[in-house]
Order: C-alpha cells, then structure tokens, then sequence
C-alpha cells in the first residue's frame, strides 16, 4: 500500500484520470477507429512481435480506463493508480515534444506537416500512415524530409527495428501515393485541414507553391529524431526504398489477415511469433501477461519476491548513479570544448582529461535482413543464407526482471 497522504494520493489520482481521458480523446480526433485499419506503428511493431500486433489490433490485453482509477481509488489501491501515472506519462511525453518541436520549426518559418495522413489500401487492407512531420522546401531543390518524433527515457545507440520500419513505410507510402489523392491532415483539433489531396495539391493549398509532379524530381529522406528530456538524437539519413515498401506491405497484410482468422475462429493469438529473446518494449506491452514467453511455475514463497524487490531497487539505484555519471560526464565535456582545444590535455592537481570524437560502431540489423532476404528470395533460403552467414559467441548467463502489472 503506497498512500501515506490522501490529499497528495487524491490529487495523483486526478491526474491519471484526466491523462487517461485526454489520451482517449486524441487517438479518436486524430486517428480515428484504429480497429478499421492498419497503421504503420502496427506494421513497425509487427515486425518485432506479430502477437502483440494482432492482439493490439484485436482490442485485446489490459486496458486502464478512467473507471479502473475511480474503482481503485475507491479501494484505496494506489499503487496501481500510480504505475498508471508513471505509464501515461511516458506515453504522453512524446505528445508534449511533438507539440514543442512544432513549434520550433513553426519559429524557423520551416514549411512543416504536422500530422500529415496518408490513406491507402494493399490487397483490400485500409492503411494509414500519418507524419509526425514533413518538411517542405521548393528552392534552390524541391525537397520533403520526413521527421519520425520517439520519445526515450535514454537516447540508444542504434534503433529499434520497429522505428525504422515506421519510417521506411513512411517514405515508401509516400513516393508510391505521390498523385493519389490519399492525402488528408487534421488541426490539433480534429478540423480537417483538407482530405482527399495529392502531396502536391497539398503542398499548393497549405504552403502556396506549385510542387513537382513526379517524386522522382525531389529529394526525399527520412529521419527518426529521439529526444529525451535533456538530450536529443537524429538517425538518418533513410531513403525510400522498394524492398522495404514490400516488406511493410507484407507484414500489413499478415497482421491483418491475423486478426481475421481469430476472429472466424481459425487461429489462436499464441499460434503467432512472438519475441522470444530479451525486449525492453515487453515491459510496456500491454499483452505480456498471456504471452507463452512469460509463462512459468508461481512461487509462493515471499523470500523470492523480497530477493527480487531488492534486486530491482538496486537497479533503480544503479541507473540513477550512471544518469549522475553521465551529466557530470557531459558537464566536463562542455567545459573541455570551450576551452578551444582538439585533443590535447587538460591537468588538475591529481588528474588529467581531454575529450575526443569517436566512430559510432557498424553493426547488422538481423531483424531487417531477415525481412530484405525472405523478400529477395523467400523465407527458406533466406533461412539457409543466415545460417551459413551466423557466427556463435561463447554462451553465457543472463538475468531478466520485470515486474508484473
């Protein structure tokens, strides 16, 4: 039991309501019935874990609603008010940037999309993609860069794959629709902008320039800008890409002929991939407490429990020093390099320190040349190719926690 202040509890309280209800209210303006389509943040988490795709799809797993905080307030249940709070938190705080980085741009005169949606179709199957941002410029080169806003607690070294199918999605579905009149954009309101438009008849109604007709005459990428709250990351370049449009295509139409055979009976939600190795997204999945991953024998004795307890408070503490380390870290970097110097070094009484440039390490996506080969030259050769291509490190041992909601 968590409340040791009701007043301070009561007020907790309000907030997750009120998150809960606004977050209810935004997905309705802005995206619409999710259950009607498939959306490319379906397709980039598919490609992770086509069972939480399909259950997300589904309207399955634990859904916190307004009622569920009355209901557990009215029983004194804080703690589960709270781990509310923390999620919606987390979850609107990409909201909140986006807001911010509009803003932003708005303040440079940056021609910017927010929000901008495509609406398309594959083998019958409506999908939506919708643009955090797109930028547009018709001089000295007609240009569109696609901006991809995810919101960290840390900013990571390299991307999830599930980002980077968004993206190329993103881009593919924008060269393929180019003179299709698929294109629509609400305000934060939910007023329509305009709907039913071609990119360049988009691009003349909102910025007032004429745009080319062909996407080929323009120069097009993507990125996917990570922002933590006191730091900020830009991945990029991507360029459209048609193995990557087929591979977004394919997954689409998995995820929802998924959705279909569940529902007429013909296939059980366990009966799909899942991710079996360590995610950090499966702590947030809303479909982990029925996932076969997770299944195992309940201990009862509450030993176990307080191991764990503080094993997890450990870790807080452990990541709390490292995000100490890590700004008094960036703090000698800043003083470092407004000193003026390149890489000599800088001595204390006790100590000496300089800061130097470092190439970021290249690694291989296997998750995205899975999709690349199974798309050149289908599932069992590419198969074969990764088997012969794998190379094995010598085993070890690994300790996964995760609380459970």
């Amino acid at each position: 039991m968590r409340s040791m202040n009701r007043k301070a509890d009561t007020l907790l309280a309000q907030l997750a309501k009120g998150l809960l209800r606004h977050n209810t209210r935004e997905t309705a303006t802005q995206l619409g019935d999710r259950s009607q389509y498939v959306g490319i943040s379906d397709v980039g988490k598919g490609v992770e874990c086509m069972r939480a795709a399909v259950a997300g799809k589904l309207g399955l797993g634990q859904h916190v609603t307004e009622q569920s905080v009355i209901g557990w307030y009215q029983q004194d249940k804080f703690d589960q008010i709270y781990n509310t709070l923390k999620k919606q938190l987390v979850l609107q705080r990409g909201h909140w940037l986006e807001s911010g980085i509009a803003n932003a741009l708005q303040a440079n005169g940056t021609n910017t999309f927010c929000q901008l949606e495509i609406a398309t179709q594959h083998k019958g199957i409506s999908i939506k993609a919708h643009l955090d941002f797109a930028l547009v410029w018709g001089w000295p080169q007609p240009t569109v860069r696609i901006l991809e806003l995810k919101s960290t607690e840390r900013i990571p070294e390299s991307l999830y794959t599930a980002y980077e199918t968004q993206l190329y999605g993103q881009l593919g579905f924008l060269v393929e629709c180019w003179n299709m009149p698929v294109f629509n954009m609400r305000d934060e309101l939910g007023t329509l902008v305009f709907e039913k438009l071609t990119f360049p008849q988009a691009v003349k109604k909102v910025f007032g320039f004429p745009f080319p007709e062909k996407s080929t005459s323009v120069d097009i990428e993507g990125w996917v800008l990570c922002l933590a709250m006191s730091e900020a990351k830009a991945f990029g370049p991507y360029r459209p890409s048609d193995v990557m449009l087929k591979a977004v295509k394919n997954t689409a139409d998995s995820i929802w002929n998924g959705v279909a055979a569940i529902r007429d009976g013909t296939s059980d939600l366990n009966e799909f991939s899942y991710c079996k190795g360590f995610h950090p997204l499966c702590d947030y999945c809303d479909h982990s407490g029925s996932c076969p991953k997770f299944e195992g024998e309940v201990l009862t004795d509450m030993a176990y429990d307080d191991e764990l307890t503080l094993v997890a408070v450990l870790k807080d503490e452990k990541r709390n020093l490292e995000d100490r380390i890590s700004k008094k870290e960036k703090r000698i970097k800043a003083f470092y390099a407004q000193q003026g110097r390149d890489s000599g070094w800088l001595k204390t009484a006790h100590y000496r320190f300089k800061s130097t440039r470092q190439e970021g390490r290249k690694m291989v996506d296997m998750t995205k040349l899975e999709l690349v080969l199974i798309n050149e030259f289908g599932e069992q050769r590419a198969q074969e190719l990764l088997v012969a291509a794998a190379k094995y490190g010598q085993p070890f041992e690994r300790l996964h926690i995760a609380k459970i909601q």
